[in-house]
């Protein structure tokens, strides 16, 4: 294909290559002197960045490579089979971010799993830190993984010597059965694996590379370089976020800054599982199309005002990657799916979204399509396939541009936080700074009181909500411990003995045969995997109940606004010992330390008690009460610890919430006075500093980018 011209890469491209690389080094090494007073870091990984990026386009197998990217629970696995498999589940869904593995999907002429294992060495070091006492989150998680080896009860070793394995299928069908044993929740072999590479023959995706990343902040460090690496190199991304707890400061940083600044040519942001948010929406309106034009206008609205004010306070904003995600493609995988799917072979969970939606009784399949929307989305998808050629031969072209950019960018940082130290030097005496620092501490403790309201807001909050949920689990509780009978049949055969004798035959009487006959015996029964089915959605349902809790309870983005108004608003930063941009920034660096708590569940201990003592279909009114009692205790079980867990949850995000309360003016001032204490240190040597951030501004202006 013409394609393949663009990854030729001219002696034209090499030397204008090095030529960067030749520059970037120049400028490092010209900042040296400064490493002092000024972080290098960014300016050498950039030169590493970009030999990186470049080396893996101009390659001869070099693909198309679209990302699939979001948080754990948005939703990609779900999208991925709607998109990919015409919505069989064949990629498992419901894994943790414990044990996902970075998932590639690519053009085979043979269906076939590629396995990679953690290395020998990765290994060691999950052991290592899992046998730690620390309390940090990558030993843990470390733990964690460990345990779930026990409980599988494989030796990995077996595998990691081996590194890779590869197993080729007939059908889709039948590679999914081996697939959850590597990816899945449950799967057994799935707290060893790190990547997976799904090979299938579908022509639509010859030079192409879609990869399910394993969610954003992945807690185990070797997966995270996987995925940052794998980041650096796409050039589509469809960014899904999903709609319950849509779109927090840190994905907008990384849609309109940073995956723009590592080459990513087209954005696809996805409102992903918009029937949940229609679910928190419905009981307020009057209908169902009224909740989702409702829902659909409050998030794009959101949407505008946040990328907005992104670009207001950040110098890198690649304006026609921004523009791409202002737009939002709304969608519902399990909808779509519904749409094409009879409702007498709905799943529990399909029943569910029916019953939530379908309050009005005006849902029907014209609704589900449009709640779906996933055709959309292969539109956008097929728009991909036809542009590629034109996206690549962009990208090849833009490398030097994006990076000069870039680089451009980490310069004028350095040289404003210079200018700052030199503003401070010339302006402040050792009384002028003393008298600062009494106002700050005035100020601080005005601003205070106001966070004492904003935060007890939140507490009050998450409080009622918790209530509401422990209602809602309670009701979960009672909806799972009905368990429908079915009807089967059994075919039983007998021998009955049959009279041969005929009256006008005297030597026929008397004589007989034996004849097979058969007969159908109807009877009813519980079927033990409709108990599983069960006991799956209510893990499902109680983990994402507590998840809304949380998400109904905090709005990440929202907060962080709210706190950092409150800090401007009661802090006096136009007077002329004041630098309001200065201090604007050491606010928003505080409020940024702010995090949400996050959970798992797994149904696989409450599976086994069930199938360690029934199996198949449960017959015999004694039979079938004894497993309903037993079904009883395990759906009580379920629901005792989902609860515990939502109140322990609870009980730990208020602890976290009032510690952060109670820090809150400490670390503002703490950070204040650091750069205060910074600038002090510097009077010693008043006129010498001012020369030293003088010669670092001058040095960076005489360096020449283009």
């Amino acid at each position: 294909m013409q394609v393949m011209s663009i990854f030729n890469k001219t002696r034209d491209d090499e030397r204008e290559f090095e030529m960067f690389t030749e520059r970037v080094d120049q400028i490092y090494n010209s900042l040296k002197p400064y490493e002092n007073e000024v972080d290098l870091f960014d300016i050498a990984s950039l030169k590493k960045s970009f030999i990186a990026k470049t080396e893996d386009f101009f390659r001869e197998d070099r693909k198309l490579n679209i990302g699939i990217i979001g948080r754990v629970k948005a939703g990609k696995s779900t999208f991925l089979n709607s998109l990919l498999f015409q919505g069989k589940n064949i990629l498992p869904t419901a894994v943790t971010p414990k044990t996902a593995a970075l998932t590639r999907i690519e053009y085979g002429e043979k269906n076939a799993l590629e396995v990679e294992y953690y290395s020998p060495r990765e290994w060691d070091n999950l052991t290592k830190c899992a046998s730690g006492d620390s309390k940090r989150n990558d030993t843990i998680v470390a733990k964690e993984i460990m345990k779930l080896v026990d409980e599988v009860g494989i030796n990995p070793e077996d595998y990691i010597i081996r590194g890779t394995d590869r197993m080729e299928y007939e059908s889709y069908e039948e590679m999914k059965e081996d697939l959850n044993q590597y990816i899945g929740e449950n799967g057994k072999i799935t707290p060893i694996v790190k990547c997976v590479t799904i090979y299938i023959n579908n022509e639509d995706l010859e030079e192409i590379s879609v990869v399910d990343t394993p969610g954003l902040y992945d807690p185990v460090v070797s997966r995270v370089d996987r995925t940052r690496h794998f980041i650096e190199l796409c050039d589509v991304v469809f960014f899904l976020s999903k709609s319950t707890a849509f779109l927090d400061r840190n994905d907008i940083d990384l849609m309109a800054s940073q995956l723009p600044k590592k080459g990513v040519k087209r954005m696809i942001l996805v409102c992903s599982r918009f029937d949940d948010g229609l679910r928190d929406t419905l009981w307020n309106k009057k209908s169902l199309e009224e909740a989702i034009a409702d829902t659909k206008k409050k998030l794009l609205d959101y949407t505008t005002s946040a990328f907005n004010a992104y670009k207001k306070n950040n110098y890198y904003v690649n304006g026609e990657v921004l523009e791409q995600c202002m737009h939002p493609v709304f969608v519902s995988s399990i909808a779509d799916l519904m749409s094409r799917t009879e409702e007498k072979d709905y799943t529990e969970q399909m029943k569910k979204v029916k019953e939530d939606l379908d309050l009005y009784h005006d849902l029907n399949n014209d609704k589900l399509n449009e709640i779906g929307n996933m055709d959309i989305i292969h539109e956008m998808f097929e728009e991909v396939l036809d542009d590629k050629e034109e996206m690549l031969q962009e990208k090849a072209s833009s490398f030097i541009p994006t990076a000069k950019e870039e680089l451009k960018d980490k310069l004028r940082r350095i040289e404003n936080l210079a200018e700052k130290r030199i503003n401070q030097l010339h302006n402040y005496d050792r009384e002028k700074l003393y008298d600062q620092k009494q106002m700050m501490h005035a100020q601080i403790t005005r601003v205070s009181s106001g966070i004492e309201i904003t935060f007890q807001g939140l507490l009050d909050k998450i409080e009622k909500n918790k209530v509401a949920a422990m209602r809602e689990i309670r009701a979960l509780n009672r909806d799972y411990l009905q368990v429908k009978e079915k009807e089967g049949s059994e075919t039983h055969f007998e021998i009955k003995k049959v009279s041969t004798s005929v009256w006008f035959a005297p030597w026929t009487w008397g004589t007989s045969k034996r004849e097979i006959y058969s007969y159908d015996e109807k009877y009813v029964y519980i079927d033990v995997f409709d108990a599983l089915e069960n006991i799956r959605n209510f893990v499902e349902d109680g983990s994402e109940c507590i998840e809304k809790t949380f998400h109904k309870s905090v709005d990440s983005a929202y907060l962080k606004h709210e706190l950092l108004k409150m800090v401007v608003e009661n802090m006096d930063l136009s007077g002329d010992n004041y630098d309001a941009d200065y201090y604007k920034l050491l606010v928003e660096r505080t409020i940024q330390g702010i995090t949400l708590p996050s959970m798992q569940f797994s149904a696989s201990n409450y599976e086994g008690m069930i199938t360690a003592q029934f199996n198949g279909e449960i017959k015999g009114n004694a039979n079938k009460s004894n497993f309903r009692a037993e079904l009883g205790k395990v759906i009580d079980s379920i629901c005792d610890e989902i609860c515990r867990t939502l109140e322990r949850e609870v009980i730990k995000f208020r602890t976290q919430v009032e510690q952060l309360r109670d820090g809150f003016a400490q670390k503002l001032m703490e950070d204040v006075n650091r750069e205060l204490q910074l600038v002090e240190k510097q009077f010693a040597n008043k006129e010498e500093e001012i020369v030293h951030y003088e010669h670092l501004i001058s040095d960076i202006r005489r360096m020449s980018v283009e």
